[in-house]
């Protein structure tokens, strides 16, 4: 009798060992797809980014641009708008 629980306990384990397995390959197979639809998302989100940062730039050269024209052609007008708002910008912010 005690052989025979001993026996069905064994089985019981084996069974349940072997469910393990499965599982874990599983979890296994789950966390490669992740993994790699995360690298995927990562790639994309990276692209935006360089994207984005190429058009900034872009814009930032014309801006550049258009105020160092600005400033040939009317560098004392210029000035005096630089003047006037860093005084302005003086006088409105506590020291």
């Amino acid at each position: 009798m005690n052989e025979s629980r001993t026996k069905a306990a064994a089985e019981d384990v084996a069974d349940e060992v072997a469910r393990l397995r499965e599982d874990l390959a599983a979890l296994k197979t789950d966390i490669t797809r992740l993994v790699k639809s995360m690298r995927s998302d990562a790639g994309e989100i990276g692209e935006e980014a360089e994207e984005l940062y190429a058009k900034l730039a872009k814009e930032g050269e014309r801006s550049a641009r258009a105020v160092v024209r600005e400033f040939e052609e009317r560098p004392l007008m210029t000035l005096l708008i630089a003047f006037a708002v860093g005084f302005i910008g003086g006088r409105f912010l506590p020291r």
